[in-house]
């Protein structure tokens, strides 16, 4: 079969991006109601990801007579340092700055502003750091605080006293997933103990070995992908490249600072990491407009699209692994509702967003229109909405720190009056939301979710996904890339 091309559409797409910038990029002050802290795609904090408002606002109210028994986890880590390799960045960063400043004090004239005078001082404030990428504690706070909240929304499942059959923790061999996991732990099982002031008690983690760990880092143990994102990686680049190529241009005209594009790259992750780890939007955020962060969002939720999400079916299907996990969970949930033993009433995952976001596909979270049927016959799907349009598929929804994805089982009185049903409810960073292939109802009987959720993603195994012979198809018909 043919390969596909993508020049064309990335043509028409930059062709697309100047008649925006040429039309409507006039310089305007920000929306009155316009938070960066809300656009910095997967960098976004928890606590601004869960605030952004989508959907139509619907009251969700668990049908009468139905019980919570257990709930199956998968949570990003809290929000982190920058790692090492961005450290390094931001550092030399701070000395290209200065660079650019002495050269706009020359320049500068009656048709631009001098730059922010921050700029010509910055330090970075991560400099002191040699490793970087630990969990912070305002990391650590948003896992303490989210397992607080679903103790409260859901007694019925952790009433019971802490053991680790009851409520096995997971995480990943990664020191900011096991801490958060610690976190959440300490705020789920707060009281229960005799330790310090809070009653705290011990209670185990179970780690798995990164190189076969392929329930939370498939990303990382399935060979095939690997080398099926090291080949598109590039083209993605590419497209990302002409956005800040644009919007430095956008910001050359504003102030006598002679950006080029990696200077755009630098200065949008400082912005991300100012906004989201330390509340700072006055600096490098506050170079850009909001037109521009927007569409410099648009380019990291392109990344996501392309290498984590729904633009490559493998994506997604290699997790198969985990969502095989969540149902044997619920079965051995079910079958000890009905002998009525107390064995796991949760099961608590802490991974990375490159376990969240894939695990959102296969529940087909974040999907326009009938794209769900796409994705059950393998079929990658077209990349978000440029700017002004709206997408759903933003970084910022999708995986900000601490994002989690929730699935609770429901015992329920079955529909003629005898016995009992179970009903799945997916939650999505605590937020009730449809899983379209359960006919449009926030609660999805265990048989629909298993047929209609779960089977499609079935038709292949984690070891036929991640083999050679899956390596050979999939060159021979590369992924759908384009833009929108």
């Amino acid at each position: 079969m043919a390969r596909r091309t993508f020049g064309l559409s990335v043509f028409l797409g930059l062709l697309g991006l100047l008649v925006l910038l040429g039309n409507s990029w006039s310089v305007t002050a920000a929306p009155a109601k316009f938070d960066v802290r809300q656009h910095i795609s997967s960098s976004t904090s928890y606590a601004a990801g869960k605030s952004i408002e989508y959907g139509n606002g619907e009251v969700v109210s668990t049908p009468e007579g139905c019980v919570p028994i257990h709930m199956n986890l998968v949570a990003r880590h809290g929000s982190r340092r920058p790692t090492k390799k961005r450290i390094k960045e931001l550092e030399e960063f701070a000395d290209r700055l200065r660079v650019l400043s002495a050269e706009a004090a020359k320049n500068q004239n009656e048709t631009t502003s001098l730059p922010p005078l921050w700029i010509k001082e910055w330090k970075s404030p991560w400099s002191d750091k040699q490793i970087g990428g630990e969990l912070l504690p305002k990391g650590e706070e948003e896992l303490y605080d989210l397992a607080q909240r679903y103790k409260l929304r859901y007694p019925e499942i952790f009433s019971e006293p802490y053991h680790p059959d009851v409520y096995p923790i997971i995480a990943t061999q990664v020191g900011r997933s096991s801490a958060s996991s610690v976190a959440f732990g300490m705020g789920m099982f707060a009281g229960q103990g005799t330790l310090g002031s809070g009653k705290q008690r011990a209670f185990s983690v179970v780690t798995d070995s990164k190189a076969n760990d392929i329930h939370l880092r498939f990303h990382d143990t399935c060979m095939v992908y690997k080398e099926s994102k090291k080949l598109q990686k590039p083209k993605v680049d590419g497209w990302q490249v002409q956005v800040y190529e644009l919007v430095a241009k956008s910001v050359q005209g504003r102030y006598s600072l002679a950006v080029n594009s990696e200077d755009v790259s630098s200065l949008w992750l400082l912005c991300k990491n100012e906004a989201s780890l330390l509340d700072i939007v006055d600096q490098a955020c506050a170079m850009f407009t909001a037109e521009e962060i927007e569409l410099l969002e648009w380019a990291d939720d392109l990344e996501m699209h392309h290498l984590k999400g729904y633009g490559d079916m493998l994506n997604y299907r290699m997790g198969v692994p985990l969502l095989d996990d969540v149902v044997k969970t619920m079965d051995r949930a079910m079958a000890a509702d009905q002998s009525k033993k107390v064995v796991e009433k949760a099961k608590l995952r802490f991974a990375h967003a490159e376990t969240v976001i894939p695990f959102s596909c296969l529940l087909g979270l974040f999907l326009e229109n009938t794209d769900i049927k796409q994705v059950q016959s393998e079929k990658p799907l077209e990349a978000p909405l440029r700017p002004p349009q709206q997408h759903l598929w933003r970084g910022a929804l999708v995986a900000p720190f601490a994002a989690n994805t929730a699935l609770i089982l429901h015992k329920c009185p079955a529909d003629n009056g005898d016995g009992v049903k179970y009903l799945v409810q997916a939650l999505h960073n605590e937020k009730p939301v449809i899983m379209p292939a359960c006919n449009g109802t926030y609660f999805c009987s265990i048989e629909t979710f298993k047929e209609h959720v779960v089977a499609p993603h079935m038709k292949r195994s984690y070891e036929s996904l991640c083999t050679v012979e899956y390596r050979n198809q999939l060159l021979d018909n590369p992924p759908l890339m384009e833009k929108r």
